[in-house]
C-alpha cells in the first residue's frame, strides 16, 4: 500500500503527532510512505529512509513558538512528487498550510483521504501573537468555525478517544475513533521491576508548553517539600514554557527536588523513565496522552489532571489517579499515596495491562484496516470497484 502524509509536524520535532506517524510507518513496513511537512529551515529538502519517502516545504517559525514550523501556500514539487507516488490513499494529521495543501491535492486528483484530529487546537490559541484576543471567548469561537470548515471538507475523520469524538461531534464534526500507537516493545524491556528505597521518583517528559501545565507540577512539589517528603521530579523536553518554568523552581527554591533533561528518544527515553515511579501530568489539552501510555508501558502509575483524553487513560486507583484541573494541592495528596510501596506494585500492574492495547502491531492493524476501507468506498462510489 502506498500512503501519503500531511503533516504541518515533523522531525525534528518531537511531539505526539511525530510519534505517530514515526509508529505507523514502523507498523507497516511493507508498505511505503510519502511524507510532507514543513522544514526546520527556509529550504527545501528532500531524502529518503526505510520505508520513506519525505518532502520537507521551506517554512518559517511562530515568533512565540520557535520550536513550530509554518507553511502556507502551494507546491508545484509536491504536487508532482505525489502523482509520482501514486498514493493509495493521503493521510492529513494537521488543519494548517501543509494540511490545506493535502486536502487541496486530494480533492483535485481525486485520491482518497482521511484527516486525524489530534490536538486539542483551541488551548493552542495562547501561542497567538495578539495578546487580547488569543484569551478571548470569541478566539474559541472562531477556532471551531475554522476547524469544522476543514474537517467536515475531509471524506473521513479520526480521532484518537471516546473523549475527542465526543468533544468533535458537539462542535459539528463526525470522527471515528483510531487510537495512536505507542512502542510499547521499546518501553516494556525497560520496564520498572522494583520500587523499593524510600524516595519516590516523579518524572515529566514531553513538550514543555504552557498548555501542558507545569507549573501546577511544581506547585505541588513545593507542597511535598514543606512536608519534608523525601522524592524528585524529572521534567524532560523542550518548549516555549522552560525558561520561566526554571526560574520558578529557583524562586521556589526547589532546584534539590526538581531537575530539567533536554528531550530524549528511543532506549535513552524508555531507560530514563523506567528509573521513575510515577509519571505526573497538570495538561489539559490531551487528545490521548501517548507520554501516559508510554509510561504505563514502562510500568509507572500515572497521576493526571482529569480532564479531556486523559480519564480515558487514567482510571483512578488502578493505574494512577486524577485530580482537578490545576488544583494543585489536590494534586500533591494523589502523590503522597503514592509513597506506599505495595499501593505503586499493584497500579503498576494495572497500567502494563492497559497499555498492551496500543502497541504499534495493534495499531497499525486498525489504521491498515481504516485505509482499506476508505478505499473501498471510494472504488464502489466512482465505479471500478472490484466485481
Amino acid at each position: 500500500m502506498k500512503i501519503a502524509v500531511f503533516t504541518d509536524s515533523y522531525l525534528p520535532q518531537i511531539n505526539g503527532v511525530v510519534t505517530q506517524i514515526e509508529n505507523i510507518c514502523e507498523g507497516m513496513k511493507k508498505s511505503n510512505f510519502l511524507i510532507i511537512a514543513p522544514s526546520p529551515t527556509k529550504e527545501f529538502f528532500r531524502y529518503s529512509r526505510d520505508n520513506k519517502e519525505v518532502l520537507l516545504l521551506p517554512s518559517f517559525s511562530l515568533p512565540t513558538y520557535k520550536e513550530y514550523r509554518v507553511f502556507f501556500g502551494f507546491s508545484k514539487e509536491v504536487e508532482e512528487a505525489l502523482l509520482n507516488f501514486n498514493p493509495d490513499i493521503i493521510h492529513i494529521h494537521t488543519p494548517f498550510g501543509v494540511g490545506w495543501l493535502g486536502l487541496s491535492l486530494a480533492k483535485k486528483h481525486k485520491i482518497p483521504f482521511l484527516a486525524t484530529y489530534h490536538t486539542h487546537i483551541p488551548d493552542f490559541l495562547v501561542y497567538l501573537p495578539i495578546p487580547i484576543f488569543k484569551r478571548s471567548k470569541l478566539a474559541k469561537i472562531l477556532s471551531w468555525h475554522y476547524l469544522r470548515s476543514f474537517y467536515n471538507n475531509c471524506q473521513f475523520v479520526t480521532t484518537p478517544t471516546v473523549a475527542m469524538k465526543k468533544l468533535l461531534s458537539e462542535n459539528g464534526v463526525n470522527s471515528e475513533i483510531l487510537p495512536n500507537a505507542i512502542n510499547f516493545k521499546l518501553f516494556s524491556k525497560y520496564k520498572k521491576r522494583k520500587f523499593s528505597g524510600n524516595k519516590l521518583k516523579l518524572i515529566y517528559f514531553g513538550r514543555v508548553g504552557f498548555e501542558k501545565n507545569i507549573d501546577v507540577l511544581i506547585k505541588a512539589a513545593e507542597l511535598l517539600a514543606k512536608k519534608n517528603k523525601n522524592f524528585s521530579l524529572s521534567i524532560v523536553g523542550s518548549g516555549p514554557a522552560l525558561d520561566s518554568l526554571v526560574s520558578l523552581v529557583k524562586s521556589a527554591n526547589l532546584e534539590k527536588y526538581i531537575k530539567f533533561y533536554k528531550p530524549m528518544k528511543g532506549k535513552n527515553l524508555a531507560r530514563f523513565v523506567a528509573k521513575h515511579d510515577v509519571f505526573v501530568t497538570a495538561s489539559t489539552i490531551e487528545t490521548q496522552g501517548l507520554t501516559i501510555i508510554e509510561s504505563m508501558a514502562a510500568g509507572l502509575c500515572c497521576v493526571g489532571a482529569n480532564y479531556l483524553a486523559i480519564p480515558d487513560s487514567i482510571k483512578d486507583n488502578y493505574n494512577g489517579y486524577l485530580f482537578e484541573p490545576f488544583n494543585y494541592v489536590q494534586l500533591a495528596e494523589k502523590l503522597e499515596l503514592c509513597f506506599d510501596r505495595n499501593n505503586l506494585k499493584r497500579l503498576s500492574k494495572g497500567s502494563y495491562a492497559f497499555a498492551k492495547a496500543f502497541s504499534i502491531e495493534n495499531v497499525a492493524k486498525i489504521t491498515k484496516s481504516f485505509y482499506e476501507m476508505i478505499i473501498e468506498k471510494n472504488s464502489c462510489a466512482s465505479g471500478t470497484a472490484k466485481k
